[in-house]
């Protein structure tokens, strides 16, 4: 039987279970995103699994369309 591993959640309100080590990194400019108000996740489902991609910031998630 396969151990289970707690996923952190970085899109948590509070964002107190992230941290610069575990933190996603924005998908246009590489900034680690920690306890900010303006990140953005777009997710897709491609072949039936959940792909997300994170932003720090309406702009960046903005840029990331062109």
């Amino acid at each position: 039987r396969e151990a289970r591993q707690e996923m952190v959640d970085p899109t948590s309100d509070l964002g107190e279970d992230v941290n610069a080590d575990n933190a996603p990194e924005c998908a246009t400019c590489g900034t680690k995103i920690v306890q900010s108000s303006a990140h953005r996740v777009v997710t897709r489902i491609e072949d039936g699994r959940a792909h997300h991609r994170h932003f720090c910031s309406e702009e960046c998630r903005s840029a990331d369309r062109k």
